[in-house]
């Protein structure tokens, strides 16, 4: 037995498909100012990476293509956060051998 709804010839509220055209577009993220404060201050390659996923993520958004766009977006904020951590934690461990080196001089 068929469900009414898998009939592909069962009558369908035209309003239905006036909605899906016309509903509102969905936010997506940008990152694209914070990949490039993090190219040129932080992690270069990384920084990279995510401007192109951030550009990828706008032309997406521009062409309705609001999942991509999502993917795009995340990945870009996947390479922020990496680049952001990895670069903090750099700064730390320089900063530790920095101190392990003033302390031993002492001696």
């Amino acid at each position: 037995m068929s469900n009414f709804n898998d009939n592909p010839y069962a009558a369908h509220d035209v309003n239905d498909d006036y909605n899906y055209q016309h509903s509102v577009p969905v936010q997506v993220p940008d990152y694209l100012i914070f990949s490039i404060l993090m190219t040129l201050f932080c992690c270069q390659p990384l920084g990279i990476a995510a401007i192109v996923f951030s550009a990828m993520a706008n032309g997406e958004k521009s062409a309705g293509n609001y999942q991509k766009a999502m993917n795009h977006a995340k990945n870009a904020k996947t390479c922020l956060m990496i680049g952001v951590i990895g670069g903090a934690l750099l700064v730390l461990f320089i900063l530790g051998l920095g101190i392990l080196g003033a302390i031993l001089d002492m001696q």
